[in-house]
């Protein structure tokens, strides 16, 4: 006997009832297959089903009411997953149009060693407020390794010292840096308020790894290549606080940027002294400068490329 609607006492309408108006007003709909039999497959032909199974398919397919029908649990838990699908391809369609915008994606950064630990953070605090979908990944090391890598396209951007770039690159200025020197409290020269470079041609510099080694050693010669003494210069593969810890026990004396004096007193107190080196000429500085491909592809990059040009560089 046929299930019947408990309210209205009609038969219930089956799957073949439900689906006949569709059919009617469509001559193009799909024409569904003989009630209680599977499609028809060319391999296997026209199969029925189990009475059981049948029974199942026709009962609870919809909900009856009068003039409706309501999808079942099984019917709302399909609604509930094809939306989350729909919900995500929207999500991917909108992040994809970002990306090519610029709007969405990662930028890849080389800092030198040596530039002061959250100065370039300050500088792209801006940016990373009104590119929330940008990430930042950064990386470290010498000046001349950074640059390579950026021709090759392994980072983005570099944040270098501007020296003997090439010229195929593109450079924004950034800050200078003023040189300073670190001796001994009881080294001769430090009860001076300033020493000039022909003060130090007697000295021994102490370069480590993550000073802006290149650019010191150069800085030395041309300040005193001129002199008969041929500037003595030794090379550690430590860092700056640990070549700090070296003039400490007086095995001679540093270069370092002004910026780091903070750390350096923070760490050190005042068992270094600081000195500047004035000449002629005035301070020497560094130069950094922050160096990118303009043939870079990376949406994001060249966003950020764009910002950088917008905006001066801080003293």
């Amino acid at each position: 006997m046929p299930w019947q609607d408990g309210v209205t006492g009609h038969a219930a309408p089956t799957v073949r009832s439900v689906a006949t108006p569709m059919r009617a007003g469509n001559r193009r709909a799909r024409q569904y297959p003989r009630r209680g039999t599977f499609p028809e497959h060319p391999a296997i032909g026209r199969q029925p089903l189990p009475a059981q199974p049948r029974r199942a398919a026709e009962c609870q397919a919809v909900h009856p009411l009068p003039g409706r029908c309501y999808p079942d649990s099984f019917g709302e838990e399909f609604i509930l997953w094809t939306q989350m699908i729909l919900d995500n391809v929207a999500g991917m369609n909108a992040r994809a149009r970002r990306t090519g915008k610029g709007e969405n994606g990662q930028i890849s950064i080389g800092i030198q060693t040596c530039v002061l630990p959250g100065r370039l953070s300050a500088f792209t605090a801006e940016f990373r407020a009104t590119h929330p979908d940008i990430i930042f990944r950064y990386s470290e090391g010498t000046g001349k390794r950074l640059v390579r890598r950026l021709q090759r396209g392994q980072i983005d951007f570099a944040v270098v010292t501007r020296r003997n770039l090439t010229p195929v690159l593109r450079v924004m200025p950034l800050w200078s840096d003023r040189i300073v020197a670190a001796l001994s409290t009881d080294h001769p020269l430090a009860t001076r308020r300033e020493i000039s470079w022909q003060d130090l041609r007697h000295e021994t510099f102490l370069i480590g790894r993550d000073n802006a080694g290149h650019d010191f050693k150069e800085l030395i010669r041309r300040k005193l290549g001129e002199t008969d003494i041929h500037p003595r210069i030794r090379h550690h593969d430590i860092g700056s606080n640990r070549v700090v810890a070296l003039v400490q026990n007086k095995e001679g004396i540093a270069l370092l940027p002004a910026s780091w004096l903070p750390l350096i007193r923070d760490q050190h107190g005042h068992d270094i002294a600081i000195m500047e080196i004035r000449d002629a000429g005035g301070s020497s500085h560094l130069e950094f400068g922050i160096v990118w491909r303009p043939d870079n592809e990376n949406p994001c990059a060249q966003s950020f490329a764009r910002y950088i040009e917008a905006h001066q560089p801080w003293p």
